[in-house]
Parts: C-alpha cells; sequence; structure tokens
C-alpha cells in the first residue's frame, strides 16, 4: 500500500515534470548537461550556467537542474582529479592542497582567497574542459537507454 502511494504521490509527478513533453534524446541531453556542468570545479556557478544553457538550447529547466543537484557532491570530490589533469596536461606542478589549506586560505576573506587559489581553480577548470566531452558522451547514452526504459516503464 506504502508503495503505491509513494509511486502516485511522488514517483509519477516526477516523471511527469522531467518528461515535459520531451522525447527521451531530449531529456537525456538535459541531464547529461545538468550532471556534467554541475561538476565544473568553481563553486556557484553551475545553477547559473545550467540555467542559461537550458533557455539557450530549450532544453528542460527541471531536468538539467535536477541533474546538477544530484552532483553537487561529486563537485567537490571532482575538484582534485580535474586539477591533477591540468596539471598533467600543462606540466605545471602547484602545491599539494589540503582541508586545511582551503579553510585557512578562505578565513583569510574571499578575496585574498580567491587571489591565493586562482592557480589551482584554472588548472581544474582546465582538466574539466577536457574531460567534459567524453563524459557528457558517456551520461548521454547511458541516461538515454533509462529515458527509453522509464518512459515505457511509466506510460
Amino acid at each position: 500500500m506504502s508503495e503505491n502511494i509513494f509511486r502516485k504521490k511522488i514517483i509519477l509527478p516526477l516523471v511527469s515534470l522531467l518528461k515535459q513533453g520531451v522525447d527521451p534524446s531530449r531529456l537525456s541531453i538535459a541531464l547529461s548537461s545538468g550532471a556534467v556542468i554541475g561538476v565544473f570545479p568553481i563553486l556557484g556557478i553551475a545553477t547559473v550556467a545550467c540555467t542559461c544553457v537550458a533557455a539557450f538550447y530549450r532544453l528542460n529547466l527541471p531536468a538539467i537542474q535536477l541533474a546538477n543537484y544530484l552532483v553537487f557532491p561529486m563537485q567537490v570530490v571532482l575538484f582534485f582529479p580535474f586539477l591533477a589533469i591540468g596539471e598533467a596536461l600543462t606540466g605545471n606542478s602547484l602545491d599539494a592542497i589540503s582541508k586545511e589549506k582551503l579553510i585557512e586560505t578562505f578565513d583569510l576573506g574571499l578575496v585574498p582567497a580567491v587571489q591565493e587559489l586562482t592557480q589551482y581553480f584554472i588548472l581544474a577548470c582546465l582538466g574539466w574542459a577536457l574531460a567534459l566531452i567524453p563524459l557528457f558522451v558517456i551520461l548521454y547514452f547511458a541516461l538515454k537507454k533509462f529515458a527509453v526504459r522509464l518512459q515505457t516503464t511509466f506510460r
């Protein structure tokens, strides 16, 4: 009984909101875009970027933002691999950055922290840009398969 209520009150409205007249391909593009933009290594930019991409390409805004918010924890986790990719690509080797150093840097204030960490952010963004297309392609095909299955299940 509770499973039926959960499906009726939560799952079906969420599915209808995500579908909003789009086919599985467009939904997969929106979800993949939200996920890839959502792991952009600079905090605070992903929501605005997802909104702009959704408006420009006429993608499903709730779907792109849902994917963006779901991958938020990965944004912090993937900062370090993106930084390593950026360092390897450019040949730069920055001092190892730790949680304690980040806290100390931001204790000095926002402007000094940004000035101190700019090189880290630039290299992480470079690593993200390099990983962007492979991540998008993998997510797109996986999510398209899932969206087709979801569409046939909830019809």
